[in-house]
């Protein structure tokens, strides 16, 4: 899985000033450095590969010199300890990588290894960066997510929680859900119910069907029943068709009868093409069927049934087109 392919352009070409806390780390004026930390339970062994399309292709040496390429784990390989590649010029930090420990790295100049550090302090030292920029990069807040401990949750809590930089706020959101069990899922959970701002209630949705929340669909369907943004509970139906949730396709079936949004019955129907293995071709048919339904959504249902790959989708298109000719 590509972890950090959208960490890539914008950590690659961020310069972050070094904070004040800095100076308790033994941190070069030039060059690179690196100390190893604790990993929070479950971190995946981040890393480069050879190719991302054979599953089988070996690891690779990491350039750090160069643009992140992606970087992620194969087979969910976890790790307890990480290690954090960090480079300066003039004392300002130029680009972070955070790696598991056995994954091979290539820099053009020595690297310097730090004796010492603690996970707490270099999760203070990530924290202070945070505070010093206007907008975090996101391989900050992604490394402060694999740090373990509560200095590295507190400070990815806060940014999550009033932030005055939107789109830290949804990066802290998301490795909180991602990286952090059920105690950063529900920090994206109370977003996605309480947040004022619309677009960070809708990118919640997304967030929690990363996490290990053990009650996504059912908060989900809530989101999409109460939102009082159309958008937002469009994407709370879209969100809770990837999941495995057993009634998906009653609750989406239910907003598309009932929403009082167009835009929000018109998602619903798209949502039911995207329930996995079959459920939505047999949901979309059911709707096409169901006579009682306006025929605009039926009409739909069939517009998607078309995009289909499905085998039943396409017998199904065959016999309604075989009746409808005779």
């Amino acid at each position: 899985m590509k972890i950090l392919t959208i960490v890539a352009a914008v950590a690659a070409a961020m310069m972050l000033t070094s904070p004040s806390r800095a100076a308790e780390l033994p941190l070069p004026k030039d060059g690179w450095a690196s100390w190893p930390v604790e990993a929070v339970e479950g971190a995946e062994a981040w890393c480069c590969w050879e190719s991302w399309e054979d599953s089988a292709a070996p690891k690779k040496a990491c350039n750090l010199d160069e643009p992140d390429g992606g970087i992620g784990a194969r087979q969910h390989a976890a790790t307890d300890a990480m290690r954090v590649y960090a480079k300066f010029a003039n004392g300002k930090l130029q680009r972070l990588r955070t790696l598991a420990p056995s994954c091979p790295v290539e820099t053009k100049t020595p690297i310097q290894k730090l004796d010492g550090v603690t996970t707490d302090d270099s999760a203070r030292w990530l924290s202070g960066l945070t505070k010093q920029d206007d907008e975090a990069g996101e391989a900050v807040l992604a490394s402060l997510a694999v740090h373990r401990g509560n200095v590295a949750f507190d400070a990815l809590a806060t940014l999550a929680a009033g932030d005055s930089n939107h789109e830290t706020r949804k990066h802290a959101i998301f490795w909180l859900a991602l990286m952090r069990g059920q105690a950063g899922a529900d920090v994206a959970t109370r977003a996605m119910f309480n947040d004022p701002d619309t677009d960070i209630r809708r990118h919640a949705a997304f967030a929690i069907t990363q996490s290990k929340s053990t009650h996504v669909g059912p908060d989900l369907v809530k989101l999409g029943n109460t939102d009082t943004n159309a958008e937002v509970r469009s994407q709370a139906w879209f969100w809770l068709a990837h999941t495995n949730y057993t009634n998906a396709e009653q609750a989406i079936t239910e907003a598309m009868k009932k929403d009082p949004s167009d835009h929000v019955r018109d998602q619903a129907v798209f949502a039911l093409s995207q329930l996995p293995d079959g459920r939505g071709t047999r949901a979309l048919i059911a709707i096409a069927e169901n006579r009682s339904l306006p025929r605009e959504q039926r009409k739909r249902a069939v517009f998607w049934l078309a995009q289909s790959k499905s085998p039943e989708a396409q017998a199904y298109l065959d016999r309604v087109l075989t009746a409808s000719s005779r």
